[in-house]
């Protein structure tokens, strides 16, 4: 104990040299740590999304409310039948309050389906309202002053709507049902999908049991990037930290390599250096379990991106040309509120953990420094 506080005190009095140096060392541990949470969290937020998966129609054509209803139909009539909405995007209209002669302008989406698969609501919109509709907040402050509008009637196109539920996660937008706006365009599908399903299976599946022939967004692999910027960063941490401990395991033989007796078992003193290997040993496996323990839980690969043989070039071959297109698709195609808020909180986990990766590289940066030169 006394050569550790020995030790700490001749560090302090080096870093003390330094005070300028101290001080960013601390803010960018600080802001490395407070980013990478930030990401994590909001990597968490991106998690409801891996059984979530779009499909948008890849001749840009688009169904109708009728034919929405006889897929609904066929769906009923399936042995398993899927968990979807059908959706499209009106593009910006005016809604109106009457009473107080407000307007707002909103982006429209139409659903046929079960709401809460495009966009979280309290009150999903299942088409057994009549003329009811969501909006969000932004869009209630606009018409009402007031931030729930739950019960209260908006205008649009001529029509009354009544407000059965607030928009959770978007501000200026507003949902109505297929049933009552009949001249809806739908040319996209959210499906609730299971966790082994692969996403070219999942797209025959719809073709032949629905109708639907479209091309999948891949949520999924979007989410693998961003879990793994998460995990390897806590990889890099957990071999600095296990190749400090290995320098402390050399450093603490060294010194005691001088002694004869700490070969001596029987004697205190070699009691107590094989008690210090011990407890050295047994750290190092503690943090390399808890690595594994973090890996189990949080390294997690989609079924579609796992190889039968790791030399199946092929494999790579095929992944990267479909990856490359399905991502080709997802730029080019118009994006409404719903994928806008799904790229948004991927932009913003991207950020935090590119942000505690720079901070990472400038602490290990400033430490080299210092140890080149003593």
């Amino acid at each position: 104990m006394e050569r550790f506080r020995k030790k700490l005190k001749n560090e302090w009095a080096k870093w003390k040299k330094d005070a300028a140096t101290i001080v960013i060392y601390v803010l960018l541990s600080v802001s490395c740590l407070v980013c990478y949470y930030l990401g994590i969290v909001q990597g968490q937020e991106l998690k409801t999304y891996d059984s979530r998966i779009t499909l948008i129609r890849s001749d840009g054509s688009a169904y109708s409310y009728m034919e929405a209803v006889h897929m609904r139909v066929r769906n009923e009539e399936a042995g398993a039948p899927f968990s979807y909405v059908l959706w499209g995007n009106e593009g910006i209209h005016v809604l109106q309050n009457p009473d107080l002669g407000r307007n707002a302008e909103v982006e429209i989406l139409v659903v046929e389906g079960y709401s809460d698969l495009l966009l979280s609501s309290n009150v999903a919109l299942d088409g057994t309202e009549n003329r009811g509709c969501l909006i969000g907040e932004d869009v209630a402050q606009s018409l009402f002053g007031v931030a729930d509008a739950i019960g209260l009637s908006v205008t649009m196109d001529g029509y009354d709507y009544v407000v059965v539920g607030m928009l959770a996660d978007v501000k200026q937008g507003a949902v109505f049902h297929a049933k009552d706006i009949q001249a809806c365009a739908l040319d996209r599908m959210n499906v609730q999908a299971l966790d082994n399903v692969t996403i070219s299976s999942l797209e025959q599946q719809l073709e032949w049991e629905l109708g639907f022939a479209g091309t999948a967004l891949d949520y999924r692999f979007i989410n693998s990037l961003i879990g793994l910027m998460g995990v390897g960063l806590c990889l890099l941490l957990w071999i600095y930290l296990l190749r400090l401990m290995a320098a402390e395991l050399k450093k603490y033989q060294y010194e005691n390599a001088q002694n004869p007796q700490c070969g001596r078992i029987g004697n205190p003193a070699g009691s107590a250096y094989v008690k210090g290997l011990a407890v050295r040993f047994a750290c190092m496996l503690g943090v390399i379990a808890a690595l594994g323990v973090f890996l189990w839980f949080h390294a997690k690969v989609p079924e579609d991106l796992i190889p039968t043989k790791w030399s199946d070039f092929a494999f790579w071959d095929r992944l990267f040309n479909e990856k490359s297109e399905r991502m080709l698709d997802w730029v080019k195609c118009e994006k409404g509120a719903a994928e806008l808020l799904y790229l948004k909180k991927t932009a913003r986990a991207a950020v935090y953990l590119a942000i505690s990766y720079l901070c990472y590289a400038m602490l290990r940066a400033i430490q080299f420094g210092r140890n080149s030169g003593r």
